[in-house]
């Protein structure tokens, strides 16, 4: 990997979490993440689960997997499940392999309460 890999989780009210996720999704964080969105989705009072790729440089094909996985988990769970501000190579890879209807992808904006100045 030769980018920093973070997530952060944001509770933006009416049981939905938004994880947001910054820098490169590739073999050796895509388990990370997975286990990430499952851990999510597995906690009381979720309905919805919102993966933002905003900060995401890079996508590999472990990384489409990871996000397969945590659709799967949240699905198990009952959850909403969508992926938003997929940008540059991130979204061509999810557009080329047909994810974006799959995944309910979108561009959308943080809550304004949790927007940060100069974004």
């Amino acid at each position: 990997m030769t980018g920093s890999f973070a997530v952060s989780k944001h509770d933006d009210g009416a049981g939905v979490i938004r994880l947001a996720v910054r820098g490169e999704i590739d073999d050796e964080v895509s388990d990370a993440l997975a286990e990430i969105v499952a851990n999510a989705a597995a906690q009381p009072g979720v309905t919805m689960l919102v993966i933002d790729l905003e900060k995401v440089r890079f996508l590999a094909a472990a990384g489409i997997r990871a996000l397969l996985e945590g659709r799967a988990a949240a699905l198990q769970h009952g959850r909403a499940y969508q992926v938003v501000n997929p940008r540059g190579v991130v979204h061509g890879v999810l557009a080329t392999t047909g994810l974006l209807s799959l995944f309910q992808t979108a561009v959308r904006r943080a809550p304004a309460s949790r927007a940060r100045l100069g974004s």
